[in-house]
């Protein structure tokens, strides 16, 4: 019997949870002028409004024109000096609906994001993790007590 490859199931002993960690704190190593500019890019590309839109909707978050080519050179590799400041990192994951610049701003610290339900969801996981660890705590206290008396 001639056996078919499954591409569909995934590895059983993959790793696919691994823990964030953050970016190397080398001279020079914090440069991610290219890598926001991809990101910037992909998240346009996947949030399905056209850059007008985009730049539009930024400019009415800040209050002030952000313009076509601005947002342009935010996502050209070779404008250097057209980084986004915070406040308008802010503005473009929220006129994209995306958690583009949020989510590699906290990869390179060594965490994640976790937006709406997923927050809490973790939260809870954090919360029976505890609890196991107080039970376990009590049960060695009346053991110990046990022990004593």
């Amino acid at each position: 019997m001639r056996r078919v490859l499954d591409n569909l199931t995934g590895d059983l002993f993959e790793v696919v949870a691994s823990i964030p960690q953050p970016h190397p704190m080398n001279a020079g190593a914090w440069r991610f002028r290219v890598e926001i500019a991809h990101v910037m890019g992909a998240a346009i590309a996947a949030c399905g409004k056209d850059r007008y839109q985009i730049a539009a909707d930024m400019s009415r978050l800040l209050g002030r024109e952000v313009s076509i080519n601005t947002l342009d050179k935010y996502t050209s590799e070779a404008a250097e000096e057209h980084i986004p400041n915070l406040e308008t990192a802010f503005a473009f994951d929220a006129a994209t609906g995306q958690l583009a610049l949020v989510d590699l701003f906290a990869k390179k610290l060594g965490c994640r994001v976790l937006p709406g339900k997923e927050s809490l969801v973790a939260e809870l996981g954090r919360l029976e993790v505890l609890k196991s660890d107080i039970a376990k705590q009590e049960k060695a206290i009346k053991r110990a007590l046990g022990e004593q008396a």
